[in-house]
């Protein structure tokens, strides 16, 4: 009897222990696959950090790439900068060494009727007809011959030089006895004999350009005495030095 007890004991103390193993053995595997989850989405969260890095790398190497350019680009307008400059003072000075032929040339002038102003690359020399011409005529007088002759050795030095003799009257109108149709005709005659008499001083002809202006244009300048408008009756001379050779040198550097 006692052994039969003791038998059912011990068969319930191993059905026991086995239900506790089963269960214990049933959460580690629970445990194990949560782990195992875990784990998984480490890796996943691992692969995107590393497909993260590789774009953050790309996008590093082509920023990198691009501030290499814009260095490149940036010297390169620096560069260009520098050598407009240059080429900026190398213009200027040789509109200076122009300027200076030009007023060597009209020595003999008046500095007071004698206008040299420059807009840009050109230069504007204004000259009152008086200085050229007698009063109501279209015929230089000796004194004008004199000093073209002189203006014309600046040209001829300056073969590149592009010259545009231009007339201007004043807004009186030309008397009805005049030989002339109105204040255009005068003033495109004067024009024309000036580059007439450049021509005959061996000025080339494509350097020289002839014209009157039909429309009436002040200096803004008030002559002294009672002639007024002794300025505005003139002979401007459009000059363009030839800069455009510095242009080209720049070109082929």
């Amino acid at each position: 009897m006692k052994i039969k007890l003791l038998s059912l004991l011990l068969l319930g103390i191993i059905s026991f222990t086995s239900c506790v193993s089963s269960k214990k053995f049933k959460s580690l595997q629970e445990d194990n696959a949560n782990l195992q989850k875990m784990l998984d989405a480490q890796k996943g969260k691992l692969t995107d950090c590393e497909s993260s890095k590789m774009d953050l790398e790309k996008s590093i190497a082509k920023l990198n790439s691009e501030i290499g350019n814009s260095k490149g680009e940036l010297t390169k307008f620096q560069n260009q900068v520098s050598e407009l400059e240059k080429m900026n003072k190398q213009k200027e000075a040789e509109i200076q060494r122009i300027k200076d032929e030009i007023h060597k040339a009209f020595s003999m002038v008046d500095g007071a009727d004698l206008s040299v102003k420059q807009m840009g690359d050109k230069l504007y020399v204004s000259l009152p007809n008086r200085i050229l011409y007698k009063k109501g005529s279209g015929v230089l007088n000796k004194n004008g011959e004199t000093i073209l002759k002189s203006l014309s050795t600046v040209f001829t030095k300056n073969s590149g030089m592009k010259v545009v003799v231009e007339g201007h009257a004043d807004k009186t109108p030309v008397k009805s006895d005049a030989p002339f149709k109105d204040n255009l005709d005068l003033s495109t005659l004067r024009a024309n004999n000036v580059v007439r008499y450049l021509l005959k001083q061996k000025v080339a002809p494509e350097q020289l350009t002839a014209s009157g202006r039909s429309s009436f244009e002040p200096t803004g300048v008030v002559a002294e005495g009672r002639d007024k408008t002794a300025m505005d009756r003139r002979i401007e001379f459009i000059i363009s030095p030839d800069v455009s050779k510095l242009y080209e040198l720049s070109k082929k550097k």
